[in-house]
């Protein structure tokens, strides 16, 4: 029988046992893919093996015989958990795999092709290599044809078209356009392919960009990724930024310095352009700025504007919006994309750029960078 003293002073005894019983149920969680959960390693955690290291006083000391066999007991109780859990989260996991993906969702496939731009000539060689891995939906036809259409944007845009080949997952072209192009429309252009089939009824089924702007002698080769076409009209637009971190002042220089491939006006009304950049913090926006409007000179605007959004607190989730906006004389105005810069962003080109500023303070990082829909 136990009895209690009231006149000792009351200790907390460390049970080695529940305290790895509950690290067992954390690594669960973090190794279950049913679960959400970050990994974070606190303060005073060395991950690197040292023999001279040893655990401080309120660890867990795994020397001694009791501990050895309180740790078993643990094991066994955590191994018979998860057999008894291991079905149901399997057939969870077996009922999720089971849900089909929409063609949206799924990999179209992927496009090889050849660039160069011969500057004597001022010529630029297309060559169309193959696709690979194509995964497109099925349109009834017994047997589906597909074929390539490209378009240059420059202001009067150049259009081309490949033969037509019987549809399978892997199909070769090897098929070369050349076309006489100015090298300063060349940095200003873009390579657009659309994937279309052709049945009873011609239709875009994906597409792809490229930016022309850094071609030259040299033939490059290159896989781009084919994506579902986006419904609404897509801008092909792309923005010059430039990013510095500046943690004296505590903030962030943002330049917009230019833009390039802007759309050409669909109605006799004048076309201008300008630029919205916001700070967002832990969701929320935080800061907004706003360039000048501008008129587009040859499908190119230049504004060469800079700003800075202080920071609270160095250590949060920040992230910058970038956002296109043309207006017409009629005072309409129409968001053309975005560009979305942080480390959560889904542009591998943005998410680099963020990191590089972050890791060089004081250090300028200049990109050029697509628009994304808005």
């Amino acid at each position: 029988m136990i009895q209690s003293d009231q006149s000792k002073p009351s200790t907390k005894i460390y049970k080695p046992c529940t305290q790895i019983c509950k690290l067992c149920s954390q690594i669960a969680k973090i190794t279950n893919p049913l679960f959400n959960v970050k990994l974070v390693f606190l303060p005073g955690w060395n991950l690197r093996p040292s023999g001279d290291q040893r655990l401080s006083s309120s660890m867990l000391d795994l020397s001694s015989s009791q501990t050895h066999m309180q740790l078993q007991h643990c094991d066994s109780l955590s191994s018979v958990l998860s057999s008894t859990s291991s079905p149901r989260f399997g057939s969870i996991e077996s009922s999720l795999d089971s849900i089909p993906l929409s063609w949206d969702e799924r990999e179209l496939g992927k496009v090889c092709i050849q660039l160069s731009y011969q500057e004597t000539l001022e010529q630029v060689w297309i060559t169309l290599v193959q696709c690979s891995e194509l995964n497109l939906p099925p349109d009834g036809a017994e047997q589906q044809k597909i074929g390539f259409k490209g378009i240059i944007t420059v202001p009067k845009p150049i259009q081309f078209k490949s033969s037509v080949k019987d549809y399978s997952q892997d199909v070769s072209f090897m098929e070369t356009f050349v076309f006489a192009l100015r090298l300063q429309q060349l940095r200003c252009s873009a390579l657009v392919l659309r994937l279309q089939t052709h049945s009873n009824k011609k239709r875009t089924v994906a597409e792809c960009v490229f930016s022309l702007r850094q071609l030259g002698a040299q033939e490059t080769e290159h896989w781009l990724d084919l994506s579902p076409r986006s419904k609404s009209s897509v801008c092909h637009a792309e923005l010059n930024l430039t990013t510095c971190f500046q943690p004296v002042n505590g903030r962030i220089q943002l330049q917009v310095l230019a833009a390039q491939n802007l759309p050409a006006s669909s109605t006799p009304l004048t076309q201008a352009f300008f630029v919205k950049a916001e700070m967002h913090q832990l969701g929320r926006v935080v800061m907004k700025k706003k360039t000048r409007v501008i008129k587009a000179s040859k499908g190119q605007c230049r504004w060469a504007e800079t700003f800075h959004f202080l920071l609270a607190a160095v250590d949060h989730d920040y992230s910058l919006s970038v956002k296109l906006y043309s207006r017409s004389s009629v005072r309409r105005k129409q968001c053309l994309g975005q560009i979305q810069l942080g480390l959560d962003s889904l542009v591998p080109e943005a998410v680099e750029q963020w990191k590089d500023m972050i890791a060089h303070p004081e250090k300028v990082v200049s990109a050029w960078h697509g628009m994304s829909a808005a």
